[in-house]
């Protein structure tokens, strides 16, 4: 029986030794990286200064003419992009580069001209777009 009283604390030793009744460990949470940013807020180019050019749109029985009329920046007219929209939806476009002063560009139906809308806008020699003539007919 001495025997057991010797064994039972060297058995405990060695649990205690193990780990076995070590506390477990305690979880800490990941390391948190923090990242500064800068804010550079953006400026808007400055207002283009508005072109004028003068255009005039008639409507014939088969044809639509458009004039052109010229205006106070007619020499920085590059080109004009035209965008007819008939009443039946479709669309017809027509880019005339350098267009001239006094110029009539027609475009002939076949059949009853149907022209319901046009919308020319105008290249200028900066780049510039600029819409110069949206219209009813």
């Amino acid at each position: 029986m001495r025997c057991l009283y010797w064994i039972c604390p060297i058995v405990l030793l060695f649990v205690i030794a193990s780990g076995c009744l070590q506390p477990s460990p305690v979880n800490t949470p990941p390391a948190v990286t923090l990242v500064y940013t800068t804010v550079v807020p953006v400026t808007s180019a400055p207002p283009h200064p508005t072109q004028q050019v003068n255009f005039t749109v008639t409507q014939g029985k088969t044809e639509l003419n458009i004039t052109y009329d010229g205006g106070p920046d007619a020499a920085n007219l590059q080109s004009i992009d035209i965008l007819i929209t008939n009443h039946d939806g479709t669309q017809v476009m027509r880019t005339i580069v350098n267009p001239v002063v006094g110029a009539t560009y027609t475009f002939t139906y076949r059949g009853t001209a149907n022209a319901a809308r046009v919308n020319i806008i105008g290249t200028f020699n900066d780049g510039y777009l600029q819409t110069v003539l949206l219209q009813t007919v």
